[in-house]
């Protein structure tokens, strides 16, 4: 025991030095390994925000032209219900409006890279902010848009069935012009409409659907899909450097 002990306090510089290396080499060795997993960790984080922006923007495009069509719907909508109510005549320009009376208008998104975070678990976008406004975009107001989307689609494919039959010669005559919805739509008695009480109430309805379909579902969409890519924006590039 005293050799032991004689030999350590001749030692214990030496061994002190051999215990140092050994906790600074595992030291060294966990923080390598969370230096990799931190950077590998954020490379996936970015490529995940980079791809969300990419697919808001792509939805955008698609926001704002759908939006648009719908545009052109009011129009016509508000054109048609003028030249009945005040007893117009009827002129072959008029089959192009009457076509826009009724959109099959579908929101074609994608969420794949907001889906791909929720695989890995949404606390790998290491921001909170950006974190709940991509869960608010995405979880609440995506599902809460196509919800009334499924709803004004159910209305409009009634309506194909039970209104326009018995009035006009066909439906979806579309052009496939640059994908918009331009068409015909030929009455099959255009005098008739002027008092017929149930196309009004159809043609006054959808007015009414178009206008807050754009002014309240497109509208607050756009806003909050524009927001999103903008704070997107800012945090990609923080993350980048």
């Amino acid at each position: 025991m005293k050799r032991i002990l004689s030999t350590f306090k001749e030692k214990w510089p030496e061994y002190f030095l051999e215990i140092l290396v050994l906790i600074i080499g595992i030291y060294g060795a966990f923080e390598l390994a969370n230096y990799g997993e931190n950077r590998n960790r954020k490379r996936a984080e970015l490529e995940i925000l980079k791809g969300c922006k990419t697919e808001l923007v792509t939805d955008l495009a698609e926001i704002n032209f759908n939006r648009s069509e719908l545009r052109k719907s009011e129009n016509a909508l508000n054109l048609v219900l003028e030249v009945l109510e005040n007893d117009g005549s009827y002129h072959d320009s008029l089959a192009s409006h009457f076509i826009y009376t009724l959109l099959p208008i579908h929101f074609v998104h994608s969420t794949s890279s907001f889906e791909t975070a929720k695989s890995k678990g949404l606390d790998i976008i290491s921001n909170a902010e950006i974190r709940n406004k991509l869960i608010a975009v995405y979880d609440s107001q995506y599902d809460f848009f196509l919800k009334a989307e499924q709803e004004e689609l159910a209305e409009v494919q009634h309506n194909m069935r039970t209104i326009l039959p018995s009035r006009f010669e066909s439906g979806f005559n579309f052009l496939g012009k640059d994908n918009t919805f331009e068409g015909s739509m030929v009455p099959l008695d255009f005098e008739s409409l002027k008092r017929d009480q149930e196309y009004l109430y159809f043609i006054k309805t959808q007015q009414n659907r178009a206008r807050s379909y754009i002014g309240y579902f497109y509208d607050n969409l756009r806003k909050s899909v524009e927001s999103m890519i903008q704070d997107l924006e800012v945090e990609i590039k923080r993350l980048d450097r």
